[in-house]
């Protein structure tokens, strides 16, 4: 390891914004200085798995420069062999692992961790060409609803039995606090006797699910939500977006780039209309309405509800950035329907609803019955929110 830093510029190609992260990293790297293993905290679509695999590429890039022991002037090179692997997350020294379905009825636990049915392996494989596409989609399968110890102890049974030299290997574990007590118990054995020339680098939205003692064998690096204004210039530099469709989808993302690429493919306008109709629905607290509207979203398409709850995570902070702050966010202010509703719903628990809309957008993503998100959602919106009200939105 040397002290001195050398003049390679690292390239973090796929990350949006997080200044203090690349610093960070890119220090890491030119001065050789890397722990064993990093995790990666912040909220979702903020950049933490596009920083791993940007790390990743990095540090698995072998470039000419790299096998004669010179400083490339770039890093990574993006020519070579491995970058060129690296670019389908193909690469023989990658690991990336994030919550699957169980695998198909009939497997043994030494042959779960690859059994899978058709559709199963079908539904993978598609994931990974769009996560080798966009590093901002997120590791999310149907049925995906831990991180199996099957995969945990696969990987252990490969450091065991392989050596390896020439280069890292590097371990990517997405939503590391999907780790159940058994898988993350075998993960920590990882941890504490890491295998040479193995990079770990774990990414989580909760750090409060984390084993505590996994927590501390990482160096840990927080990631932050993204400046609306930086949001705006990006989506106008990248996808040529205009002015006000950039700022529409800047101030819905809620700090998030996946959320702001996201909306940049819709009407928001619209979209957020529909929250509006929808809560003014619910207010009534009629059970025979609130059916209706477990009947409507359900039915509708998952990509249809999922914006459903995303706009009313997004509607109730705005609400509630309003009514402890007006002076500090003036263009609430202006939104005349938002004001009445902050004004009906003045003392309510916010803070509890949008982790009831939050919790049911994962459900949602983990194929849980759309019916049943509905239902339980509308319900404890209603109590938290509308409960022995009488007034109308």
């Amino acid at each position: 390891m040397t002290d001195k830093a050398d003049n390679a510029e690292v390239r973090f190609e796929n990350l949006v914004g997080q200044d203090r992260v690349r610093e960070i990293l890119s220090r890491g790297i030119t001065r050789k200085r890397l722990p064993h293993a990093f995790l990666f905290l912040g909220p979702d679509g903020v950049g933490k798995e596009a920083a791993a695999l940007d790390l990743a590429k990095t540090l698995l890039c072998r470039s000419d420069h790299q096998r004669r022991g010179q400083t490339p002037e770039v890093l990574p090179c993006g020519k070579c062999d491995s970058c060129t692997q690296f670019a389908k997350l193909a690469h023989h020294s990658l690991r990336l692992i994030f919550p699957l379905p169980k695998p198909k009825e009939g497997s043994t636990d030494e042959a779960a961790a690859d059994t899978y049915t058709g559709a199963q392996q079908k539904q993978i494989e598609e994931l990974l060409a769009a996560k080798a596409n966009d590093p901002y989609t997120p590791l999310i399968i149907p049925g995906g609803q831990e991180i199996l110890i099957e995969h945990v102890r696969a990987l252990r049974q490969e450091f065991r039995l392989t050596s390896f030299s020439g280069g890292w290997r590097v371990v990517i574990l997405s939503q590391a606090d999907r780790l159940r007590v058994e898988a993350a118990n075998a993960f920590l054995k990882l941890l504490e006797e890491p295998p040479d020339d193995v990079m770990f680098i774990l990414t989580s939205s909760h750090e409060s699910r984390l084993l505590s003692t996994i927590v501390s064998r990482c160096q840990v690096l927080r990631f932050q939500q993204l400046p609306i204004n930086l949001i705006m210039d990006e989506l106008k530099t990248r996808f040529k977006a205009n002015e006000e469709k950039a700022a529409y989808c800047a101030r819905l993302s809620g700090g998030s780039w996946h959320e702001a690429v996201r909306w940049l493919g819709g009407d928001p306008s619209a979209e957020m209309q529909k929250v509006v109709d929808f809560l003014r629905e619910l207010v009534r607290g009629d059970p025979g309405v609130r059916d209706n509207l477990v009947d409507t979203w359900a039915q509708a398409g998952s990509g249809e509800f999922t914006n459903l709850l995303v706009l009313t995570s997004k509607w109730l902070r705005d609400v509630q950035k309003y009514l402890t702050s007006p002076d500090e966010h003036p263009e609430l202010g202006q939104d005349a329907a938002l004001v009445k509703f902050a004004r009906f719903t003045a003392g309510r628990d916010f803070s509890a609803a949008i982790e009831e809309v939050e919790n049911a957008r994962l459900d949602l993503m983990r194929n849980v019955q759309p019916a049943l998100v509905a239902h339980r959602l509308f319900l404890h919106l209603w109590r938290k929110l509308f409960d022995s009200s009488s007034a109308t939105v």
